[in-house]
This record gives structure tokens, C-alpha cells and sequence, in this order.
């Protein structure tokens, strides 16, 4: 790369990204961001697209998400949105891809920070891709993340609950996207959009993850992330959490107010009205 700048795997025809959070990797609609780091020095750039050539050592951060291609066309760009090479990284036409970033450096002063993009087809059938589930980088509010996939049934069965249950939901949006599986709690704040003053669009997230499907209570892993506040997280039952949730927004009671009231078992089952 000639200058210094974040990075972006996009159709640069489709517009620029949507404000990102605070992490290695940003996705949405026909981009990728990817945050470049505090080192002032020139990027050096490797690409990769075609089958998957798997994970390579010897790098300081690997991560991997999904982007899907409605054009089918993907190109590296600058921060700028500019292509810096015009090779179509979308090898398979229009559909999802797997992009896996390899970084090094990005921080460290004096060195140039190195990247490592494999752009991989993924699983397709025939079909034309719909339009991508929704990230957090584009929702404001309560969050409800799914974050395992390995039990179908049991989700389903919740998001039920949560369809013919009370107006306490109404203010939580469900994020069921797979480039969230196995993230951590620390991964997915670092993906939530925060404004100048480091206040997040999310002050707190509900997370479903094997622990929550694995349950028919659904005790959902409750997240604070407000700024300057500490409280660990906690579990909460399904049948609370549109409560808490409520409450919560309401300011009657803190995040602490309800860590405070878990059961011997980690989990909360109580209500506020």
C-alpha cells in the first residue's frame, strides 16, 4: 500500500462501509472493513482467493467473517474506498465468502504492519444470495446475539417465546447471524459502534449461546457495556429478560441491581415490574 489507512474488501460501485465498531474486522452488504492499527508505516498486503488454503502461523491476530457478494464483484480498497487492485477477489461469482485476515504489527511503532486477506468461496446452492442477516454494527439498542449454532431446535423454540411473548421485548433486537458463532462477549462489544464520547449504541447485550440453547430456562449471558462501569456478567432466564430489558432502559434499576439477585447456580430468575 502506498499510504497509511484502514483497509477494505468491498464493490466499491455499492457505496462505503457503514460505521464500524471497534475491532480487527467489520462486516456488512458487499464490504469488509478491516482497522489497519496506530502504526503510522506503510501497509504490506498479501491476497489470497480461491479454496481454502487454511490458517497460517506466525501472525500476531487471525480472524475470520463472513461477507456476502450480491455483485460478485470484491476488490481491495483503501480507506478511501479507492481500489488499490482491480483483481476480482470473488472468484465465484455473487454468494457468500469466507474472509480470513492475518495481521501483524499493527500497533508497533517503526514496522511496517503486514496483512494476510484469503477471500474463500463458501457453500453454495444455486440459489440467489438474499439479503445478509443484520450485524451489530448496524443496530442501536438492547441486543439479543446468537452465538452457537450447533442446536437449531432449541432456537427456533425460543424466538417463538419471544414472538407470542410480552412488550418487554419489543426494544431488543435479535442479531441470528453465523458470522457471530463462537464469539466471545469481549468480540462482540468490540463490534458494537461507539460515538466520540465512547458511549455505545448498545448499553447492554443479551447473548445466546450453547450454554443458553442447552437449557429449556434459555438463561441468556447478560453483557453491561456501558463505559466505566464493571459489573461481570450474569445469566438470566428467558421469562426475566424482557423485564431486565425494560427496566434497564427505563433507568428504574442498574445492570448491578440485577447481578446482585443470581441464584447458587449463576442465574437470575427473578422480575421487575
Amino acid at each position: 500500500m502506498k499510504e497509511w489507512g484502514d483497509l477494505t474488501v468491498m464493490d466499491p460501485d455499492t457505496g462505503g462501509p457503514k460505521p464500524h465498531g471497534r475491532g480487527l474486522l467489520s462486516a456488512g452488504k458487499d464490504w469488509l472493513h478491516i482497522d489497519a492499527g496506530s502504526a503510522l508505516e506503510n501497509p504490506v498486503v498479501t491476497l489470497y482467493a480461491g479454496e481454502d488454503p487454511g490458517t497460517e502461523d506466525g501472525w500476531d491476530e487471525v480472524e475470520e467473517t463472513t461477507l456476502v457478494s450480491t455483485t460478485g464483484f470484491l476488490a481491495l480498497c483503501d480507506s478511501g474506498y479507492t481500489p488499490v487492485r482491480k483483481e476480482n477477489l470473488a472468484t465465484a461469482g455473487p454468494g457468500p465468502y469466507l474472509v480470513r485476515v492475518h495481521a501483524a504489527d499493527r500497533s508497533t511503532d517503526g514496522k511496517k504492519p503486514r496483512f494476510l486477506i484469503q477471500v474463500i468461496p463458501g457453500n453454495r446452492t444455486g440459489a440467489q444470495p438474499g439479503p445478509p442477516a443484520p450485524t451489530i454494527e448496524e443496530t442501536a439498542g438492547p441486543l439479543l446475539i446468537r452465538t452457537s449454532y450447533d442446536q437449531p431446535d432449541p432456537w427456533a423454540r425460543l424466538l417463538q417465546v419471544l414472538e407470542g411473548g410480552s412488550e418487554h421485548y419489543e426494544s431488543v433486537t435479535v442479531i441470528d447471524n453465523p458470522l457471530y458463532t463462537g464469539f466471545t462477549p469481549g468480540r462482540l462489544q468490540a463490534r458494537i459502534t461507539r460515538d466520540d464520547e465512547d458511549w455505545p449504541d448498545s448499553p447492554f447485550l443479551l447473548i445466546a449461546d450453547e450454554q443458553t440453547l442447552a437449557s429449556a430456562e434459555w438463561p441468556l449471558l447478560a453483557v453491561n457495556n456501558l463505559p466505566g462501569e464493571d459489573d461481570a456478567p450474569f445469566r438470566i432466564t428467558l421469562a426475566a429478560a424482557g423485564s431486565f430489558a425494560v427496566n434497564l432502559e427505563l433507568g428504574n434499576t442498574s445492570f448491578g441491581d440485577w447481578s446482585r439477585g443470581v441464584g447458587t447456580d449463576g442465574a437470575y430468575r427473578g422480575k421487575h415490574y
